[in-house]
């Protein structure tokens, strides 16, 4: 009777640990792997982030100087409508306010952050709602300025098309001006500027301290 083989517990013991703690290893590997990554990832999303609001800080800065420009404008004519001798000499004001601007705000790191995802990665709940919240204000200031453009565009512009002489470098009918339809038109657009400042403001505000607390010397 032929004697049978004595089985290696121990043997297979040990060769099993050894398979288990290499699959456990490439495992850990694997993942210490991905997480790099994703850390650079979102890192690398920041910096986009962080460049497209200092890019974004200068179009504010730029709008808001611009809008102080219209605005003081616009003052100045409300005055100018009173005076005929000033009227005038100083129509011309009415053209220079047709130069108004619009605020334009970069969006574009923003829109691949949440597009692909990866806003997932990032494991700061506060810098989460700071990046989604400094993006949820840019939409605010676009509504405002959008308001004061549409002020320009849909009542201020047309009247002078169908009243003034834009060819003229002479005033040869003040009447048009001296309206009460185009002092209000001009109350109007006055009063959307100020709206528009002060939301232009508010949000200059917001990106420095979002600068501040993020953006790294």
């Amino acid at each position: 009777m032929a004697e049978k083989k004595k089985i290696d517990w121990l043997n297979h013991f040990l060769e099993f640990i050894v398979v288990v703690i290499g699959i456990l290893l490439a495992f850990q590997l694997n993942t210490c792997s991905q997480e790099r990554k994703e850390g650079e990832l979102v890192d690398k999303h920041i910096e986009n982030i962080i460049d497209e609001t200092v890019y974004n800080q200068n179009n504010v800065k730029r709008s808001l100087k611009s809008s102080n420009a219209m605005l003081a404008l616009v003052d100045t004519l409300a005055v100018v409508v009173n005076d005929k001798q000033r009227l005038e000499r100083e129509y011309w004001l009415s053209f220079k306010l047709l130069a108004a601007d619009y605020l334009y705000i970069k969006k574009n790191a923003y829109n691949t952050l949440m597009a692909t995802g990866d806003v997932r990665f990032i494991e700061d709940p506060v810098l989460q709602n700071d990046i989604i919240g400094i993006y949820e204000y840019y939409g605010w200031a676009e509504g405002v300025d959008e308001q004061s453009r549409s002020t320009m565009t849909e009542y201020y512009y047309p009247y002078l098309i169908d009243y003034s002489n834009m060819t003229s470098d002479t005033l040869e009918n003040t009447a048009p001006y001296e309206t009460q339809k185009f002092k209000n038109i001009l109350a109007s657009y006055g009063y959307a500027l100020r709206e528009r400042i002060k939301k232009q403001e508010d949000l200059d505000n917001v990106i420095q301290e979002f600068l501040e607390k993020y953006k790294k010397n």
